[in-house]
């Protein structure tokens, strides 16, 4: 249980880094991704993610984490799945009781083949629904 919260941690501060990093120039850090576009829509209770795959890409296996802000500042985990999408562009979406006026952050974690060749990227996204 430690060393998954650990693991998950670790993901979210590296997906956090990789964000703050670059927001604009999103597309040119991945090899095997051309574009993430993350949605949360409280008025549908869904989450989702449409990953763009480059020339040549032949799978997308896709996590989405959701978490709700607290009151105190902090999020907590409200929301996961996971898919695969066998081609170039891939949607992937779950549900969760999304509440109007509450914060919430959005985590993509994409592995995704391209000419034999694999890549693992993350992206994060907030919104105040």
């Amino acid at each position: 249980y430690m060393k998954k919260k650990l693991c998950a941690t670790f993901l979210t501060l590296l997906a956090l880094m990789v964000f703050a990093t670059s927001v604009f120039a999103a597309e040119a850090r991945w090899r095997n991704v051309t574009k993430i576009t993350p949605i949360i829509l409280a008025s549908t209770n869904t989450y989702s993610s449409v990953i763009n795959g480059s020339e040549g890409t032949t799978k997308i296996d896709c996590t989405l984490i959701l978490y709700e802000k607290n009151p105190s500042g902090t999020y907590s985990e409200v929301s996961r799945c996971s898919s695969t999408h066998y081609g170039q562009k891939g949607t992937f979406s779950g549900t969760a009781n999304i509440k109007s006026g509450t914060t919430y952050k959005l985590e993509t974690i994409a592995t995704v083949t391209c000419n034999g060749s694999d890549e693992t990227v993350s992206t994060t996204f907030e919104k105040k629904c």
